[in-house]
């Protein structure tokens, strides 16, 4: 799926929401550096993705933690 700008900061904003719930409830756009996010996006990684690279978890997923 092709996201445009907007729509990705979205999916990424319901997936720290979901996957990180318990700790990070209230998360909104305003919280995250956008800046920061912007290189995964424009890599054409999925919002699912960015959220796994940025908190490391595609680390573990691999096996290289």
């Amino acid at each position: 799926m092709q996201y445009s700008w907007p729509q990705w900061r979205a999916s990424v904003v319901a997936i720290i929401r979901f996957d990180f719930g318990e700790v990070l409830p209230d998360v909104t756009d305003g919280d995250i550096d956008w800046d920061s996010w912007r290189s995964f996006f424009d890599e054409g990684r999925s919002p699912q993705s960015a959220v796994d690279s940025a908190f490391l978890r595609d680390l573990r997923r691999s096996g290289s933690a």
